[in-house]
């Protein structure tokens, strides 16, 4: 399991899991009215197959967020909403659950060259650089779309 907060949105936390799902967690409503209340996610993504293994906010871009798993490196932006109608008024378990395994519009960039990924930062000064850490060594890389 791995954490990251925002550094720009003091409220919002990431999570990472192995069961290869991250969730988005703000703090200001963490509490819940009962004891056998759990608290909710702000969003569940659940396309990934292997545990998270790092996760970090981007320095600049409160809304950007690296996650990698034992397979890869992953750009989202979470300000992307979804566009599926098919989607709407749906319960935030049957949306999770009919969105595992897809691909979800927040999915920017993948970078699959690496084996067996364990860390993802961003670069402090250059905003778009990402550098992971991994079994075959280390990459640092800009994403084509960022």
């Amino acid at each position: 399991n791995v954490i990251s907060l925002n550094r720009l949105v003091g409220n919002l936390l990431a999570s990472g899991g192995d069961d290869g799902s991250f969730s988005v967690w703000d703090l200001r409503n963490f509490q819940t009215p009962g004891p056998s209340d759990a608290p909710k996610p702000l969003a569940r993504f659940q396309s990934h197959r292997t545990p998270i293994t790092s996760l970090e906010w981007h320095p600049t871009d409160e809304s950007m967020i690296a996650v990698s798993d034992d397979h890869g490196t992953y750009i989202y932006d979470l300000s992307i909403e979804e566009d599926d109608p098919d989607r709407a008024g749906k319960s935030d378990e049957e949306a999770a659950g009919a969105v595992e395994g897809e691909i979800p519009p927040q999915l920017l960039f993948v970078h699959s060259g690496s084996e067996m990924t364990k860390e993802v930062h961003w670069h402090p000064q250059i905003p778009s650089c990402v550098a992971t850490t991994s079994l075959s060594g280390f990459s640092v890389f800009i994403p084509s779309n960022l």
